[in-house]
């Protein structure tokens, strides 16, 4: 008779063990998805940072661009101009005889951008930037950089260079080292 009663209680633990988790058990993959999460927010917020800078940096040069086909196509020069208003930048492509007051496209930079002034070569025009391109889409000024950063600080510098008379632009990144002109984004 006890040994039909100690099976009958063996089996009985079994259906026990194969309903579910204890707490215990679920206590302790919480504490570890935890742990997880604690230690990767880090990187995902410097990921989505470097994203963001990443992505404004490919916007300017979009800008700096289109001025450059517009001063070529329209036979007449162009300017991309980049100015802070509210704590946030924006950029706009005009005719350089349209004055960028009267700009009224403004094209606003994700809000966690800013530009790193310190390191940005472009002409200045009463706290507006700007650079000009004559009527066959060279560079009518100086060759230019546009270095920004995030305000947080997570990241490195992204830059866009215009890098030769003839308009040609490429993207950089802040380096360790200065380069011949003590520039830190090349």
């Amino acid at each position: 008779m006890a040994l039909f009663q100690y099976r009958a209680l063996a089996a009985g633990r079994k259906r026990r063990s194969i309903a579910g988790f204890t707490l215990l058990e679920i206590l302790v993959v919480l504490v570890m998805l935890g742990i997880l999460a604690a230690i990767s927010a880090p990187s995902w917020t410097r990921f989505q940072a470097n994203r963001q800078v990443t992505l404004a940096r490919d916007e300017l040069r979009q800008g700096i661009q289109q001025a450059q086909s517009a001063s070529m196509t329209q036979q007449s020069s162009w300017r991309f101009s980049l100015r802070k208003q509210a704590e946030q930048w924006e950029w706009a492509v005009h005719p350089n005889e349209q004055s960028w007051e009267d700009v009224s496209a403004w094209q606003p930079l994700n809000a966690n951008i800013t530009l790193a002034e310190s390191d940005t070569t472009l002409a200045q025009q009463a706290g507006t930037y700007y650079v000009r391109f004559g009527f066959n889409g060279e560079v009518k000024y100086r060759l230019s950089t546009i270095t920004l950063a995030d305000k947080a600080g997570l990241t490195q510098n992204r830059c866009v260079v215009i890098s030769t008379l003839l308009g040609a632009t490429r993207n950089g990144e802040e380096h360790l080292y200065p380069n011949n002109n003590g520039r830190y984004c090349y």
